[in-house]
């Protein structure tokens, strides 16, 4: 009775303390914490204002030996029974909006991760490569490249690397159903193909109506057995890109270099967005072979039919960038 009525008014008290507040504290749990060592760094952070009612709390509920180690974001004065339950679920209570950027790398999205939320992005990394991992997360491959979608989410600062791969990977798959994938099949592609595809799309395009036209261009290669010649694939093998790339690096041998290998690479290049993706299954029907950007600035390119052309347009592009 003594401790139902400590607990209760501890929680009235929370309640009105948390109206007044918005701050937000960062809790470190290291593996191996005692739930004592716990209570200290939950009252040193500030994130609890009475020990001895989180400690009846805890214990009384039984959760004092389900919570989880980690890095954790709470709101000050957030609620002692909700601030115990994200400790035992091992997420923290403020959600954060992050963006990915289409076309983000494995890499790229690990680095956003770790600033924007503290995610360990190391781990992110390897589990994104992973593939017993990804087999429980329903990707049948040997790296989750190219199956997460870029977007921009509303997730839980410092959430497990697990629970945010199965999220992106999920709303990935949402996305590309199975009409998509038939549609890709009718092009000759299969439904991972694409998406390797999409991904050099994505690394060319800079223009929204370009990308049918560039998906179209590449294809009508590969059925030509050419070679792709795609510098996006080439900045993916480079260790110190995004860079200009130079005439050594197109000697790289690499089974991503579409300069010295036919067809596609192994694997998608990056996470291509949502236009890419409907570009790479419903590709431009056209005769174009080759294209080259444009010196103006515009991100557009120069879509042409023959080599002659093609040499003609890059001297014009060559001649534009020298003055």
């Amino acid at each position: 009775m003594v401790v139902a009525l400590v607990v209760g008014g501890y929680v009235a008290w929370e309640l009105w303390l948390r109206s007044g507040s918005d701050d937000e504290v960062i809790v470190r749990i290291p593996e191996g914490s005692s739930f004592a060592q716990i209570l200290d760094s939950l009252e040193f952070s500030g994130a609890i204002a009475n020990r001895t009612a989180f400690r009846l709390l805890a214990a009384g509920t039984g959760k004092d030996a389900r919570i989880r180690p980690g890095t954790y974001k709470f709101r000050r004065g957030t609620a002692s029974a909700e601030l115990l339950d994200a400790l035992v679920e091992g997420r923290s209570t403020v959600k954060v909006k992050v963006t990915f950027p289409e076309g983000s790398t494995i890499r790229r999205m690990a680095s956003i991760l770790h600033r924007e939320l503290g995610v360990d992005s190391t781990t992110f990394v390897k589990l994104a490569n992973d593939r017993a991992f990804l087999g429980t997360i329903g990707i049948n491959a040997a790296t989750a490249e190219g199956y997460l979608l870029p977007d921009t989410y509303f997730l839980f600062w410092g959430e497990d690397p697990r629970v945010l791969l199965r999220r992106l990977s999920e709303e990935f798959r949402a996305f590309y159903d199975d009409e998509m994938k038939d549609r890709a099949k009718q092009n000759g592609l299969s439904a991972y193909e694409a998406i390797i595809l999409a991904s050099i799309v994505e690394g060319e395009a800079r223009v929204e109506e370009e990308r049918p036209v560039i998906a179209g261009l590449y294809l009508n290669r590969i059925r030509r057995g050419m070679k792709l010649a795609a510098d996006p694939t080439i900045q993916y093998i480079i260790p110190d890109g995004p860079r200009r790339i130079l005439y050594r690096d197109l000697r790289i041998d690499s089974p991503y270099n579409t300069y010295m290998y036919a067809g596609l690479p192994p694997t998608p290049i990056n996470n291509p967005g949502r236009s890419s993706i409907r570009a790479a299954v419903g590709p431009q029907k056209h005769d174009y072979l080759y294209m080259v950007a444009k010196a103006d600035g515009s991100g557009r390119h120069t879509f042409t039919r023959t080599g002659a052309e093609h040499n003609r347009a890059v001297r014009e592009y060559r001649q534009r960038v020298d003055r």
